[in-house]
């Protein structure tokens, strides 16, 4: 009751100020409307008697009302609605008096102080409350009747003079207290700013590296490998999944990425060997915890699906169980068993079960600790998949983790080598050019502006494969050159940070190229390591068709680039 009534009173609801400020409107929400109701009932009854003051408390009453209920429609106090309630305050006051009610008068210029100090501030309310009692004592000797009562006037300008003062006081000290909030708050805003741009510029010098060697190691996990090779290399890639996960994470306040946009492969693998080798890189590295596998089934199936992203759920959750445990030494058992939906579809349903109690009581929480970041990670893995990770606790101080994973059944030997990136990739309609013929991928011609000369490579390494013309610009300014040229190119990829001339500059100057001449704008691609929150739509804002941040995958590019090149409205041939 009492809060909801401070609530109410309280119009600007500024819960983050300081308690004087606060004070303050809840001092305006109590003079305003249940003064004015007071006020308003007041005048009636004059009004009733006869008194001359009765109209003119009305109109206060019927002004603070209204202001009030302005007020509340805006959320806030505006000043013309504050010099308002002012004005007809201060000639209410003195209209009271020259009509001979003293009582109502000496009341509302007691009060009158506070009213002028909250709208005016402690120096300026002082000014204009000494003043107003120069005029106030002026009109009350000029209009004194024989209900004068010099001991109750000059009593009433003592007290008005004593609240003018005490409430100069709190509003200095107010002042005082809001600009060291203020400065306090600058101080907040410059280390977070700070600390933002240290993670942006981290963030990116690990997002380039770390792309290299996503991209490398796809390329290298398509080659023939032995099954302990393609084992290590599985490895090495969940790894780098997960490394990119933890840098989305802990940039998570001020990033726009989420999980690495990663598309799922679809090969053939043996799910109890994968799940052997993942678990055998836990077996013996540490007295604190026992670890094995106690499959529920008899006979090995084999799934086409994607064994790195299975790799990587079960490296995060044994890590993040590993971290978080109480007991000295636990053990951790995994149990699992497959049942068939359909003809080609399998379930596999996973437990697994640790002697100790662990704080997972949401997969949603505080993913800012350390300690429950690889638990996140492989929880936001499992909503990807399609199911949910569901966190039990057992009467006896235990913890199970469950969870559902669908594959289909192997249509290929496990020997196989994995699908090229050009299988893996989804097909898309070729291009219709302006006479009415197609332009396929692998015909297109594309500029790829990038500055670092690793990263134009291990680039043209992924795509070469797809697209048989490329050629490089090693910054914006030769990006914007090589595009006037008479060659013409059909897609752009566009780094962003480069010298001489960004990508931003670039393809802004590209874009009033193509309206001065009023030719098809060229499709154009933003490849960068900046994944940071507002950093696409600045790239989007400055003319660029699409955006992928560093590390990707090929197939995610490649798609990105069909998909413009489908458009036929921004396609141009040679």
């Amino acid at each position: 009751m009492y809060k909801n009534l401070i609530n109410f009173l309280e119009v600007g609801k500024n819960k983050d100020a300081s308690w004087f400020i606060r004070s303050q409107d809840i001092f305006l929400g109590i003079f305003l409307l249940i003064g004015g109701i007071i006020v308003l009932i007041a005048g009636i009854l004059q009004i009733i008697e006869k008194s001359q003051a009765g109209y003119i408390l009305g109109i206060i009453g019927t002004v603070g009302l209204c202001v009030y209920y302005v007020a509340r429609k805006q959320k806030k106090y505006s000043p013309p609605l504050l010099w308002t309630v002012g004005i007809v305050y201060s000639l209410s006051v003195l209209a009271l008096l020259i009509v001979g009610s003293n009582g109502f008068g000496a009341i509302f210029c007691i009060f009158y102080p506070m009213l002028i100090g909250i709208l005016g501030g402690a120096k300026r309310g002082n000014i204009v409350s000494s003043l107003f009692l120069v005029v106030y004592i002026v009109v009350g000797l000029i209009f004194r009747n024989e209900q004068f009562d010099f001991a109750f006037f000059a009593t009433t300008i003592f007290a008005s003079i004593i609240m003018m003062l005490l409430f100069g006081v709190l509003l200095t000290m107010n002042a005082r207290l809001m600009k060291s909030s203020d400065l306090k708050m600058a101080d907040i805003q410059r280390d977070s700013q700070s600390k933002n741009q240290f993670i942006s510029q981290i963030s990116y010098q690990i997002r380039t590296p770390l792309n290299n060697i996503v991209l490398i190691g796809n390329m290298l996990n398509e080659t023939q490998l032995t099954s302990k090779q393609k084992d290590w290399l599985e490895t090495v890639l969940a790894s780098a999944n997960n490394l990119v996960n933890v840098v989305n994470l802990i940039s998570s306040q001020i990033t726009s990425s989420d999980l690495s946009d990663r598309k799922t492969l679809n090969i053939a693998f043996n799910l109890q060997t994968v799940l052997n080798n993942t678990i055998q890189l836990f077996v013996g590295q540490s007295d604190e915890y026992n670890i094995a596998i106690k499959p529920r089934m008899q006979v090995p199936v084999n799934f086409d699906g994607d064994p790195i992203q299975l790799k990587q759920i079960f490296l995060t959750l044994v890590d993040a169980i590993i971290r978080n445990k109480k007991a000295n030494k636990i053990n951790i058992i995994i149990t699992y068993d497959v049942k068939q939906e359909t003809e080609r579809v399998f379930k596999a349903n996973f437990q697994i079960n640790v002697s100790d109690h662990l704080d997972f009581d949401s997969v949603s929480q505080k993913t800012s600790d350390p300690n429950l970041l690889n638990f996140s990670i492989s929880s936001k893995l499992i909503e990807l998949a399609g199911d949910k990770l569901r966190v039990e606790y057992g009467d006896n101080n235990t913890t199970s983790l469950k969870f559902s994973l669908t594959f289909n059944k192997a249509t290929a030997p496990i020997t196989m080598s994995p699908e090229k990136a050009a299988d893996l990739v989804e097909p898309a309609s070729p291009a219709p050019d302006s006479t009415g013929a197609t332009l396929d991928l692998k015909d297109a011609s594309v500029l790829l502006v990038e500055d670092n000369l690793i990263n134009q490579k291990i680039v043209i390494l992924s795509i070469q494969k797809l697209v048989k013309n490329i050629d490089i610009a090693n910054n914006g300014q030769e990006a914007l050159d090589m595009y006037q040229t008479d060659k013409k190119y059909n897609v752009v990829l566009m780094d962003i940070q480069m010298p001489i001339m960004d990508g931003i500059v670039a393809t802004k100057k590209i874009r009033e190229v193509e309206g001065e001449k009023k030719i098809v704008p060229i499709p154009i691609i933003a490849i960068t390591a900046n994944a940071l929150a507002g950093d696409r739509e600045h790239c989007l804002a400055a003319g660029m068709d699409d955006y992928i941040s560093k590390p990707f995958q090929v197939e995610v590019l490649v798609n990105k680039m069909k998909a413009l090149l489908a458009t036929g409205s921004s396609v141009r041939v040679s």
